[in-house]
């Protein structure tokens, strides 16, 4: 192969390597979130929640349960409605606000997050309430992903 055709081919084949290399470079930037929205707590209760730590203060009557899951951190936040809130004597009330998640959605308030309370739930969950809705956030310290 002439000298000249080679290194045509070396130029070409630059650009190629450019971009599939960038692509894993803006892969590396890219958010892991796994959005997941259930009806009711009959769907949520079915569906395998084991990753996101089966928040057990997912009252029964809760509705319209919207989940956002980082598969790469294992934070997690949800929201959901309900009239009673949260399960009877699941969580404890605390004194400490809930911590701000590195997850956003346009679903997660923006005000209204109280300052010094919060719910202690099972599974490293906090929880807030904001009338009848409910808001809750796993820090990555508290999931099992590695």
């Amino acid at each position: 192969m002439p000298r000249t055709r080679r290194l045509g081919l070396a130029v070409a084949a630059v650009p190629l390597v450019a971009a599939l290399s960038g692509c894993s470079v803006v892969a590396a930037f890219t958010p892991h979130v796994d959005p997941s929205i259930y009806d009711t707590a009959k769907d949520f209760d079915a569906a395998d929640t084991t990753r996101i730590g089966s928040p057990s203060f997912v009252p029964a009557d809760a509705t319209l349960i919207r989940v956002d899951y980082d598969t790469q951190s294992g934070e997690s936040i949800m929201t959901f409605t309900s009239p009673t809130l949260l399960k009877k004597d699941v969580c404890k009330l605390t004194t400490v606000a809930p911590p701000k998640p590195t997850i956003q959605d346009s679903w997660w308030p923006i005000s209204g997050i109280p300052a010094n309370a919060s719910y202690s739930c099972p599974g490293g969950w906090s929880a807030f309430t904001i009338a009848a809705q409910v808001y809750a956030v796993r820090p990555a310290s508290a999931s099992t992903a590695k």
